[in-house]
Formats: C-alpha cells, structure tokens, sequence
C-alpha cells in the first residue's frame, strides 16, 4: 500500500467527495475497438433507414455477457448523435428502451410511449398502443430504436412467436430500423424466428476476449491503461496505476472473464475504497478488497486471484 496519501473529508462530506468522484467515473466512455464498431453499424443502420422511409426496415442483433458495455456504448452513441442533431420538441433521432421482465407485446409498446412521454400509455388495448407507438416514432421523426435487456421479450417457440413476430412486423411496415441488445439468453429466441433473423444485419455480438490470444490480451491491455489514463485525466486520482507494470493484468483477465465492462465495474468498487483511504492510485490492495467485496459476492468470481499476490 502506499504511503504519499491525501487528506480526505469525513462523514458525510466524504461521501459527498466520494460520489462526486465515482460519478465522474461513471460518464466515461472509454473507446475499445469493438464498441466503436458497434457506433459504425449504429451508425450505418441508420443511414439506410432514413434512405429507405416507408420501406421494410432492418434491424440487428447484438447479444453479449452481462457487464460488457453493449448498453453504455449505446448510450454515447446517442450522445454523439444528439450532440450533431440535437433533439427538440419535434425531434427525437433516436428512442432507447430498456425491457422488463416477461415483456409483452403490449408492455413493448407501453415502453416506447413512456419514453416519448405519453400521458395516456395506462389506456388503450395492445393495438390501440401499438397505433399511437407508430404514430409518434413518425412524429418525432425517429430514425433507430433500440431496445436494450431483449432476453426479457416474452416469446414462445412455435409458428406465432408473438413478440417477435410484432417487431418483424414493425420492420416489415417500415416504421424504424431496431438495435436489438442483450445476453446471450436471448440467442435461442432468434433462432426461433427464422423470419425476423432474415430481416437484420450480421450479428454484431461481443464475445469475451480469450486470454489465449495475444491479439486479444493486447486489446484487454490497451482498454486497461485507458482506463488508467482517464482517472487522472478527470482528477479522479493523481497517479496512474501502472497495473501492467505491476503484473495485475492476469488477475484482472481471470476476474472479468474477458469482459471489459467488468473491469469497469470492478474498478468502480475498487476507486471507492482508494479514495475513501485516501490513495493516489489504484493498487493491488484496493483491487484486492473489490473482489472481496464486490466480484465474488455479485458471483463475478469464484476465487480472488489478488489475495495471492498481497499475501504474498
């Protein structure tokens, strides 16, 4: 553990120090190769949807493990195009929804018009919803949806599939182009739907980084010294950590599995005990406690591979 340590506040101003921190953090969008192909293929399907209006749309699927940063690469791209063509009263380019549990036909539409406002959306049968979604997508001039936690779509397997038979149906009748995101658990309800599979792009899935693969290490690596460099960056910390040098990478491959948002995540819980005992830097000792405290109990890690080394 170091000992260059700061002077912290105390009790609730130091909570108040901590998440003003930790929310800086938090607004980050760390560039990673692959979130950024995910803004191209945004970025594309939009194009051609508003190339095509009233023609049969196109969608694509993006499924990946939890934590690994599909939803927050999709919000900054939201940030990115609202910050070129910012939305107004009249104009909303593009609607993100986040599903619940056993979503319905009726709860898809129900959560397309809580976004765009609607005060009536507890009124109304599925297809008078339905109606009125359709009608403020073409009203607000939306040009992409893109429904996040679509695992929750509640589909069934057989010749009417319901849900997903409705967003064939959307894409058919030319209404948006959709992003589909969310776990892997959604795969087997795409491959039920041979008809609505044939409406999207290629897949854009995130698969783990494989820590077998020296192409894929060299990303995790990079993704890792950015993060590093955006917390001093944003004053969050004043020193880099230098977690590469100090041969940390391993241990937070085995932890993250290879999902980069996880390492994220992790850093998130480990930054709030750094700052809290007034730290520079990110260190082994705090990623240790992270683990301990946040991983292993939120069933991201079996085993701490960071007690070793402290232990050591």
């Amino acid at each position: 553990m170091s000992e260059d340590f700061t002077d912290p506040p105390s009790g609730a101003d130091l909570n108040d120090f901590v998440a003003e921190k930790i929310d800086r953090f938090r607004s980050i969008f760390v560039p990673y190769p692959k979130h950024v192909e995910l803004h191209d293929r945004f970025d594309y399907l939009q194009k051609l949807g508003r190339r095509t209006v009233g023609k049969p749309q196109m969608g694509l699927r993006i499924l990946a493990p939890t934590g690994s940063g599909k939803s927050k690469a999709a919000e900054a791209y939201i940030d990115l195009v609202q910050r070129r063509r910012p939305r107004t009263d009249t104009f909303l380019p593009i609607l993100k929804i986040d599903l619940e549990k056993a979503c319905t036909s009726k709860k898809l539409m129900t959560s397309i018009l809580n976004k765009f406002g609607d005060p009536y959306v507890a009124y109304g049968n599925e297809l008078t919803l339905k109606r009125r979604a359709f009608a403020c997508i073409e009203r607000f001039r939306t040009e992409l949806l893109i429904v996040d936690e679509v695992q929750h779509l509640n589909y069934r397997n057989g010749q009417n599939n319901d849900v997903t038979d409705t967003l064939k149906g959307m894409l058919d009748g030319g209404v948006v182009p959709m992003v589909f995101l969310g776990t892997e658990d959604a795969e087997q309800m795409f491959k039920c739907n041979l008809q609505l599979n044939g409406r999207l792009l290629a897949p854009c899935d995130l698969d783990p980084l494989n820590s077998k693969s020296a192409e894929d290490r060299r990303l995790f690596a990079a993704f890792v010294a950015k993060l590093e460099a955006v917390i001093v960056a944003q004053d969050i910390l004043p020193e880099p950590s230098c977690l590469g040098e100090a041969g940390l990478l391993p241990g937070l491959f085995e932890v993250s599995q290879g999902v980069v948002g996880r390492v994220s995540r992790l850093f998130l819980a480990a930054l709030d005990i750094a700052i809290r005992r007034g730290a520079t830097r990110l260190e082994l000792y705090d990623l240790a406690l992270a683990v301990d405290r946040w991983a292993i109990p939120q069933a991201f890690a079996k085993t701490n591979p960071f007690r070793k080394l402290s232990d050591a």
